[in-house]
This record gives structure tokens, sequence and C-alpha cells, in this order.
């Protein structure tokens, strides 16, 4: 298993972009639902990477992004998000802190 660089309740910067957003889930790999067509599958980065839910700051939308697409934010501020609270109990020296203990 690959270490996954970013954690739950980190906050993230989109590479190549002006979004930011904080992880809510991480997955070790690729896991796309088997429908998903091949076309849309080839076009993808590497599915042998760690994979993150990010909620985006500013908006309602929650994508599934590979690692490689995204950097460690500078920005300290916190996201504005409505799925805010349902992932996270608070938000202190950078980052949240997730609504239930993880193993």
């Amino acid at each position: 298993m690959r270490h996954a660089a970013f954690a739950i309740g980190q906050i993230i910067h989109f590479r190549g972009g002006n979004a930011r957003g904080v992880v809510v889930d991480v997955d070790e790999s690729f896991r796309a639902p088997a429908e998903l067509p091949e076309q849309v599958r080839a076009g993808l980065p590497s599915p042998e990477q760690p994979w993150y839910y990010v909620l985006v700051d500013g908006s309602e939308d929650r994508v599934y992004v590979a690692e490689e697409s995204v950097q460690a934010d500078s920005d300290r501020s916190p996201v504005e998000h409505p799925g805010i609270d349902r992932f996270f109990r608070r938000f202190g020296d950078g980052r949240y802190q997730p609504q239930y203990s993880l193993n």
C-alpha cells in the first residue's frame, strides 16, 4: 500500500487551478464503479495512487481526485461548504478535526 500524502481534514489545492478543498476520505487506489466506461477510465490519472474525496471550497461540490492532481494548500483559512459539519467537528491550526475517531 502506498502512503497517502494527505490526511482527512487537511486542506488541499488543486494543481493548475484556483480551487481548494478539504479531504473527507482517502482510497489507497482508484475505486471506480464497474460500469464506468473504459473510454472515461482510460483518460484518468493512474489508478495506482491514493485518490481523495474532497469538499470544494465555495461550492456544494464533492469531487474524487488523484493525488497527483492536488498539493498542500498554504492558505490556512477554513473551507466554506455546506457539508463541513457532516464530516468535521471543528477547525483549528489550519485543518479540520473529524467528527468521529479514525482507525
